[in-house]
């Protein structure tokens, strides 16, 4: 994981990169962010943000170098 220097505040935050710069899932004081877009608080959101770091989860699995 990349420390996220792209936000300006981002000692309450923590984000999950894929690659260098690219975000894929932000959690945050205002809420929660998928690919850098704010998650609506609805019956969806917990599914969203699980099916995004799902997906991290598995570019990083495939991804590591042993």
């Amino acid at each position: 994981m990349i420390v996220d220097s792209i936000h300006k505040d981002n000692s309450n935050c923590i984000t999950l990169f894929t690659g260098e710069t690219t975000e894929m899932l932000r959690v945050a004081k205002d809420g929660f962010y998928v690919r850098g877009v704010k998650i609506e608080q609805d019956e969806k959101e917990a599914e969203k943000v699980y099916n995004a770091f799902h997906q991290w989860l598995t570019w990083v699995t495939l991804n590591r170098n042993y």
